[in-house]
């Protein structure tokens, strides 16, 4: 039997979390799909899926395995439609990494006319505050805010996102706004951890140079939306994408400070793995997004 048909019935069952729903999906008897499992598990000499008499579960070699296994299954997908003539439009999965900012914003606006647009394609969006890896999670393209470090993958500018410095009037009135970026070491500053540097804020200083501050407050978390409530409660000072605090900017719900030190050089950015072939449903997604915001 050939390595794609074995790849093709172990990401069945996977998918469908079962070998009877596997076996209606793929038009085989249940024997049949057992049987293809265990002939790859002995193929590879490793056991990828345990069995119960009511449920299955991956091991930890399963896991590692499905990983490249759906990945390489989209591609085969991909490649197959890409000589198709008559089926040219852009379909498959797209599996996207965000961050909550976005996800409780911009995307909630904006996906849905993308969908419409592109009704063959289903986005399977997994919401996060750490930095996915790309090809370990098996993630299409990822969407990250700031600036970007240098690495192996490639990104798209897809829109500037200015950060900007924010409480409620209230809090401003009490503890009076900072004139430099250094006074917010004696402010309670609302602390977005997903990342290693998540305590300290970045400036640029009168000569253009990056300064870096450090800050400390009585909430850290990953959750943007706790931090956004504390803001407006008069909790204190968060550092956050203008597009996050536009709302309650326009409705004087938070004011901001240090606007003259707020960096240039942030954005909104789609990253991806480096291909020689980037995939027709990953490039209308990027140019939509580009279009979009």
């Amino acid at each position: 039997m050939s390595t794609i048909q074995y790849l093709k019935t172990f990401t069945a069952v996977v998918e469908e979390g079962s070998f009877t729903a596997a076996s209606e999906k793929l038009n085989l008897s249940k024997p049949v799909v057992s049987k293809q499992i265990s002939q790859l598990e002995e193929v590879l000499g490793v056991q990828l899926i345990v069995r119960t008499t009511r449920s299955l579960s991956l091991t930890e070699a399963g896991e590692a395995f499905a990983t490249h296994a759906l990945k390489i299954m989209s591609d085969l997908r991909e490649a197959e439609y890409s000589v198709m003539p008559m089926q040219n439009e852009p379909r498959g999965t797209l599996s996207i990494s965000a961050p909550q900012s976005l996800a409780y914003s911009i995307l909630p606006k904006i996906l849905p006319v993308f969908q419409k647009e592109h009704p063959l394609i289903t986005l399977d969006i997994k919401i996060t505050g750490r930095f996915s890896d790309l090809i370990e999670d098996g993630i299409d393209v990822a969407l990250r805010i700031g600036k970007l470090k240098d690495s192996t993958l490639l990104a798209r500018l897809i829109a500037p996102c200015p950060l900007k410095i924010c409480a409620s009037p209230e809090y401003w009135e009490k503890q009076g706004k900072p004139t430099h970026p250094v006074e917010l070491s004696q402010h309670n500053c609302l602390i977005y951890k997903p990342g290693t540097r998540s305590g300290q804020w970045r400036f640029e200083d009168e000569k253009g140079e990056t300064l870096n501050v450090k800050v400390s407050g009585n909430l850290h978390t990953d959750e943007g939306g706790l931090l956004l409530g504390a803001a407006i409660s008069g909790q204190g000072i968060m550092n956050a994408p203008s597009f996050y605090v536009e709302e309650a900017l326009e409705k004087g719900l938070l004011e901001v400070a240090l606007s003259e030190f707020t960096r240039k050089d942030t954005g909104v950015y789609a990253v991806y793995p480096s291909s020689k072939h980037i995939s027709s449903k990953l490039r209308v997604f990027i140019d939509f997004l580009v279009s979009a915001m």
